[in-house]
């Protein structure tokens, strides 16, 4: 029965850790894909198809939060996603009712200076 057990422990986490590298590669893949979206200088202005950039970098950092953010390794990688979109967390475009509460309190962790949109 134990082994059975953590058997079982060991392929859900598997399976998170599959579903993770998935997910991170396609947000790369279409970071190569655009890469005049994917490393913009904050300064440079927010249009619509930055925003629908940033807005899926962030849905992708949060799912990976959700699957592995209890990792330190993963919370480098989740925490490089928010940075790369610093400009746009500190802009005030964000939508924060979107995103689940216990991420939001770890992106304004991590940019103290998120700004929500009103």
């Amino acid at each position: 029965m134990i082994f059975a057990v953590v058997t079982y422990k060991r392929g859900v986490h598997e399976q998170r850790q599959a579903a993770a590298i998935g997910i991170l590669q396609e947000y790369l893949k279409l970071s190569v894909e655009h890469p005049e979206l994917a490393s913009r200088e904050s300064s440079q202005p927010m249009d619509a198809r930055y925003s629908w950039f940033a807005t899926h970098a962030l849905f992708t950092a949060e799912t990976l939060w959700t699957l592995v953010g209890s990792d330190k390794k993963w919370q480098n990688t989740i925490t490089f996603v928010l940075h790369q979109h610093r400009g746009y967390l500190e802009g005030g475009a964000l939508s924060c009712d979107a995103f689940q509460p216990e991420f939001m309190r770890y992106m304004k962790g991590n940019v103290p200076e998120l700004k929500c949109d009103q």
